[in-house]
């Protein structure tokens, strides 16, 4: 794939529920008080400089709002709106039509749900009640229907496509890691639109004192690579991971033809292991 993604896409367009998903995976609002009196609002995206392109996509959805620097030692960049008037008339009416999963009852759209740190049982009650989480038949279930889009870009800030490699064995797998409170409810959805996979640690996800107790991060893990290859190809990446999951991809392949079997396939996996994720450099 030739693609710089510091710039955005020529001729293809965010999609809402994109939108929707990459702000649930990358972004927020803040709300800053200073003097008892001034409020600075602002909603933001972050993503790593090498690929800020979408940043610029977001920019071009909204009609508002400006890309610049957001922290040089982690070399990131942030889409942000300041504006109040823009906040109100393009960002607000966006999540009204596209409600956030992770942005909780809305309360980020007022000065006091902004100002206010919720409960580590707050959320965890939020996630059984707003997602549907319950248990049946000893199985934790959601109602939750995750978008395709939705789950195209929370998946491009929030996932790894990971390979482990051996002399006996190479294994391929997506997963995804989260906060052990509301977050959790989000893997149970995944787990339900993929219709694979399972969560890790395992404990009583449904106690509220086990699930606090948890010092782990909880992840979502499939290895059906068939059904991640299907989902991905039909909803691709949009930022530089893309080329990770192509490599991913390269693996699989290699992996079914049996080159993992031999020397030559061996080395060759590992060599394009050695250059995916944190490890890429292009």
């Amino acid at each position: 794939m030739n693609r710089d993604f510091t710039k955005p896409r020529q001729n293809e367009k965010l999609l809402a529920w994109q939108v929707t998903g990459l702000a649930d995976s990358e972004g927020g609002f803040n709300c800053t008080i200073s003097t008892g009196k001034f409020v600075k609002l602002e909603f933001k995206v972050t993503q790593k400089s090498h690929s800020e392109g979408i940043l610029h996509e977001l920019k071009d959805y909204f009609g508002c709002g400006s890309v610049v620097i957001d922290n040089r030692e982690t070399d990131t960049k942030k889409y942000h709106v300041t504006s109040l008037s823009n906040i109100l008339n393009n960002i607000i009416p966006h999540f009204d039509s596209y409600p956030s999963i992770l942005m909780e009852k809305k309360e980020h759209l007022n000065t006091k749900g902004m100002n206010k740190e919720r409960s580590f049982e707050d959320k965890f009650n939020f996630c059984q009640s707003f997602l549907g989480i319950e248990k049946l038949n000893g199985e934790v279930i959601t109602k939750c229907d995750l978008p395709a889009n939705w789950v195209q870009t929370f998946l491009t800030g929030e996932s790894m496509f990971y390979v482990y490699v051996s002399e006996k064995e190479s294994r391929g797998k997506i997963y995804q890691g989260c906060d052990p409170s509301l977050e959790l409810a989000i893997l149970f959805s995944l787990k339900k639109f993929f219709q694979g996979g399972y969560i890790k640690p395992k404990y009583d996800y449904m106690s509220l004192s086990e699930c606090k107790a948890s010092r782990s991060v909880n992840r979502f893990i499939l290895r059906d690579t068939a059904s991640i290859i299907k989902f991905v190809d039909k909803y691709p990446m949009l930022t530089r991971k893309s080329l990770d999951y192509l490599d991913w991809k390269e693996i699989v392949e290699l992996k079914f033809k049996g080159a993992h079997k031999t020397i030559e396939g061996l080395t060759l996996i590992k060599n394009i292991k050695s250059k995916m994720n944190s490890r890429r450099t292009n």
